[in-house]
Formats: structure tokens, C-alpha cells, sequence
């Protein structure tokens, strides 16, 4: 039998069981070939396919790269492939990326910090006979090494960085992330900062994906997510568009310059005994928020020793893993295809050597 992989033809012989009747190909074996595929077509086509829309990466973008022609269900099947294979290979325990402890920053006090994160983002769904289905709520985690805030403006980029996304419980997405937590070395980091927003089970999912790994864990809200806390009570509280911009302008020095617990006293002394029930109703919500987040509300700290503040990085990751890929007009994903196109963009968007170690596997 006769296979063309790109411009090289090569005959093997095929092996058939009249017993079980299934066939085989050794030789594609020994070449590294899968479903008439070599590795490096299945990388070009997986590729392809994480950057842009399966039509237009196999229309345009393979044959333009490399002359190959292939069908968009072609190119579908093949990243949806390596992608369900990342995934599977997260879910047995495997780290997708290499063994190589990270160069952690220092922050002011000199001491090594590391940050880990998670979110969700929403995703279109698709049923199974191509109708609109509810959507979903794909998980980003990571774990990231980003130049200190007292370092200049033109080098404060995260450089170290590794992804894990899907659908999937909270359970398995500290799971998945502790692996690459552990790594690239967060135990040598002498603080990791455990940064998210106020989404429900965040801080329990960052706790377990840390447990046993490090000495000591400082968990922050994000501080622009108390910001719109505070704006949506301010709508309410305060009529006037330039008072209310004020105040909120006020409430936001007193958070970086004397922390939540001052901020909690200064909302508790609000008068609110002539205001509607609707304001009141939404003082005790904002109260009820900044209470029970108080300990990780101590910005003060946080910034005299140069640490994020603001989740930016993993609402980042949401995007770039995401959105940028999955948020096309008109998109709709079934779930294996979610997890499975989730996973390929994020081993893609971690740094190269996570990207490089799956295609090229130490031996």
C-alpha cells in the first residue's frame, strides 16, 4: 500500500487478521504515523487549528504553510485529537510541561514570590443536532512568574507562565494545576500569592491546588473586582454624577492606603435611615462582601512590597486562551470539543517549552 505525506511517497506492507479482522501498518509505527499522518503534520495541523477557524486554517493557512491540502473536518478531527490527548494526559496526572524550576522574582523585602490564579469565561454550546444549547463556563488556571511592580514599565511582563483550561469541576482544575504548579518549582518561592476575584469557591480550589506544596500562601481579591462592588452600591447611594464619582474615588484611596478593615468601618457609618430599601438592601450586600473577604483585603502590605494586586493576569488568560480562539461570531462548541480546544490553546499560550516538550517528548 502507497501513502503520500507531503511530497514523500512510501510504500509498506499491511498486515491483516482474518481471525479478528483488523489490519495493521508497522511500518507507520516505526515512521511515527497516525491516521496517514506524520507527527509534524499533525503539529502543523493542530496548530493551525488553535489560531484560527478550522475552515480558514485548512483552506488557507496549512496549504499556504506547506502545500498540504486538507478537508476543515480533517483538520478538526486532528486538533480535537491532540487536543482530547492533552486533556486525557492532565486528567491521568501527567504534566504536559517540563521539569524546570523557575528563577522566581523578588519583591521589595527581597523575598521570591510566585502567583498562581483561576477564573471562568463563558462559552457558547452547540447541541447535538447543531442547535443552540446554554452555554458553559470554561476554567482557566495559572501559575505565573511576573517581573515585580517596582520593576520598570518596559520589563513588567509575565514571562514564566503555564495554563490549564476546560470544562471541568473546580476539583480537577486544582488537580490539573497543582501538576504544573509543582513542575516548575513553587515550593522554592518564598510566598505565593493565591490573586483571584470574588467568584464562588475560587479561594477553596487555589488552597487545594497549593496544599502541601509551599510554607506560606497569602490569598488577594482582586482589587478592581472591590472597586465595582463599591460603584454599583455608589449608582444607588449618591445621585449626583460628580459626588459619586468622588466617592468612589475616595473609597478606593482609603482600600490602597488603610486597607478593608477601614474601608469596612468607614461603609458601616454611612447614613442610610431616610434612603429607599433598594440601597439599603445593597449596603448590606457590599457589607456582607467586604467582611467576609477582609483578609485578603490588606492592599496597604500587598503594595509596599510591590505585589499584583489586580487579577489582570489570569482575566488575560481568559482572553488569550479563550476567547480569542472560541468567541468568533457564530461559534458554537459541543463539550469534548470545548475541553478538548480549551486544553490545546492553553499548552499554545504557556510558555514555548510547554508547547515544545509535548511535540518533542524527552525520551
Amino acid at each position: 500500500m502507497t501513502t503520500l505525506l507531503g511530497e514523500v511517497v512510501y510504500e509498506r506492507a499491511y498486515y491483516h487478521c482474518p481471525h479478528c479482522h483488523t489490519g495493521e501498518f508497522p511500518t507507520d509505527a516505526e515512521f511515527g504515523l497516525e491516521h496517514k499522518q506524520s507527527a509534524g503534520a499533525r503539529e502543523v495541523l493542530a496548530l493551525a487549528g488553535a489560531l484560527t477557524s478550522f475552515d480558514e486554517a485548512a483552506h488557507d493557512v496549512v496549504n499556504r504553510m506547506t502545500g498540504l491540502v486538507v478537508s476543515a473536518s480533517t483538520l478538526q478531527r486532528t486538533a480535537e485529537a491532540v487536543g482530547t490527548d492533552i486533556a486525557e494526559r492532565r486528567q491521568a496526572g501527567e504534566t504536559i510541561g517540563p521539569e524546570a524550576e523557575w528563577d522566581w522574582h523578588a519583591d521589595a523585602t527581597g523575598q521570591t514570590v510566585a502567583y498562581v490564579s483561576a477564573d471562568a469565561t463563558g462559552l457558547l454550546q452547540q447541541g447535538p443536532h447543531a442547535e443552540k444549547a446554554e452555554g458553559r463556563m470554561p476554567w482557566v488556571g495559572g501559575v505565573f512568574n511576573p517581573q515585580p511592580t517596582t520593576a520598570p514599565s518596559r520589563d513588567r511582563r509575565v514571562w514564566d507562565r503555564r495554563y490549564v483550561a476546560g470544562l471541568m469541576p473546580q476539583e480537577e482544575l486544582a488537580r490539573e494545576l497543582r501538576a504544573e504548579c509543582r513542575a516548575v518549582g513553587i515550593g522554592r518561592a518564598d510566598v505565593v500569592v493565591a490573586l483571584t476575584d470574588g467568584g464562588a469557591g475560587l479561594e477553596e480550589t487555589l488552597l487545594t491546588t497549593l496544599a502541601g506544596l509551599v510554607q506560606t500562601i497569602v490569598f488577594i481579591l482582586d482589587f478592581f473586582h472591590v472597586c465595582e462592588h463599591l460603584q454599583e452600591f455608589a449608582n444607588l447611594f449618591v445621585s449626583e454624577g460628580p459626588q459619586r464619582t468622588a466617592q468612589v474615588a475616595h473609597w478606593k484611596q482609603l482600600l490602597k492606603s488603610a486597607g478593608g478593615a477601614a474601608l469596612y468601618r468607614e461603609l458601616q457609618r454611612l447614613p442610610l435611615g431616610e434612603c429607599p430599601a433598594a440601597v439599603r438592601e445593597s449596603h448590606r450586600k457590599l457589607l456582607n462582601y467586604v467582611r467576609t473577604n477582609l483578609h485578603r483585603m490588606d492592599y496597604p502590605q500587598y503594595i509596599a512590597r510591590g505585589w499584583q494586586i489586580g487579577s489582570g493576569m489570569i482575566e488575560s488568560a481568559c482572553k488569550t486562551v479563550v476567547a480569542q480562539r472560541m468567541k468568533g461570531r457564530g461559534m458554537r462548541w459541543r463539550e469534548r470539543g470545548s475541553t478538548a480546544l480549551c486544553q490545546l490553546r492553553a499548552v499554545y499560550r504557556s510558555e514555548p517549552a510547554v508547547w515544545k516538550r509535548y511535540w518533542s517528548p524527552s525520551p
